[in-house]
């Protein structure tokens, strides 16, 4: 075999669609459990302050609708993961006694980068109602981008908060009676879905808090990226994982259980696989089914047929401005 030959099968091995291993995209998910976009200001509720993802927008793209695929972790989880509709695979009942298989040759997206030689991670929640093997390089409470085999290694890196969890709004009679939030009850503005009592005038302020602290994990991210001397190559996804977590929401195939918020910033060295204006915010619907997909294509990956999901950014997408639909189940 000649010298010349080699190079080009080297070469070929490295490239996917065309993009050399070590001229990729990082990329990294940031997700806050149970958290519709109603409660940010970002999307309009002025108690929710969150200046980091803030930031992250004016940066980036806002998108105004972006929708969980279902009101409940396991199955919204499965659905981003797969790209897959889950009435079409079996994964749609919440933590189902007996996982599904997925479509013989099929796989969720993480599996397809590594293929293409990303280095993948996970901290740390999975919830999948499917059954998997070797999704990740790493899944656990420290997996980091940093255990990357070299410095060159693009990775994708997903990372969840459960400081909005519904957990965090389980709280007895004297936890209330000692109030200590940063929001006041009485500022909060109920939906007219809920009865305007003390408890759910404490439960608001106290979720307007978590949004909060929300922020501040989003941006404890964002300085380690900056530490690392990653930022400026690294994609940024922040989203909710579904709706949340009030009565109406979680749970509930309503807009108030689906609506999730969803920023994107790309730094200026990968701008042109956003193509979008800095600052902007976007009509066009996009789904969980839509999401790996989409990481797919901004990696240069290409996108299995086994998947529901379309890309929305990166090269050959049409205009956002035409996806005008969305599909939930509960």
């Amino acid at each position: 075999m000649t010298r010349n030959l080699l190079l080009f099968l080297s070469f070929f091995l490295l490239a996917t669609d065309g993009i050399s291993a070590q001229e990729r995209p990082n990329i990294v998910w940031i997700l806050s459990e149970d958290n519709s976009m109603h409660y940010l200001r970002l999307y309009g509720a002025p108690l929710g302050a969150t200046p980091q993802i803030e930031t992250l927008a004016k940066e980036g793209v806002t998108f105004d609708h972006a929708f969980s695929c279902s009101p409940v972790c396991s199955v919204a989880r499965t659905t981003l993961m797969t790209g897959m509709l889950a009435p079409r695979i079996g994964f749609q009942y919440h933590r189902k006694i007996t996982p599904a298989r997925l479509p013989a040759g099929s796989s969720m997206f993480p599996v397809y980068l590594r293929k293409a030689g990303y280095y993948c991670t996970n901290r740390a929640k999975t919830d999948y109602n499917v059954q998997v093997k070797d999704v990740w390089n790493e899944t656990s409470r420290k997996a980091s981008w940093k255990n990357r085999p070299t410095p060159e290694t693009p990775f994708f890196h997903m990372q969840s908060t459960a400081v909005s969890h519904e957990g965090s709004l389980h709280f007895n009679r004297q936890a209330m009676q000692r109030g200590g939030l940063t929001t006041k009850p009485g500022d909060v503005t109920l939906f007219p879905y809920h009865p305007d009592t003390p408890t759910f005038r404490y439960t608001y302020a106290r979720y307007y808090d978590r949004m909060h602290a929300i922020d501040q994990q989003v941006s404890q991210i964002v300085k380690q990226l900056k530490a690392d001397g990653l930022f400026e190559n690294t994609i940024i996804f922040y989203f909710g994982d579904h709706g949340g977590v009030l009565p109406r929401s979680k749970g509930y195939i309503y807009e108030s259980g689906l609506h999730v918020p969803l920023v994107i910033r790309a730094p200026k060295k990968w701008q042109h696989l956003i193509n979008l204006e800095a600052g902007s915010r976007q009509p066009g619907f996009v789904s969980f089914i839509d999401f790996g997909p989409t990481v797919l294509n901004l990696a240069g990956v290409t996108v299995p047929r086994s998947m529901d999901g379309k890309a929305f950014l990166g090269p050959g997408v049409a205009a956002l401005d035409k996806r005008d639909q969305t599909f939930g189940y509960a």
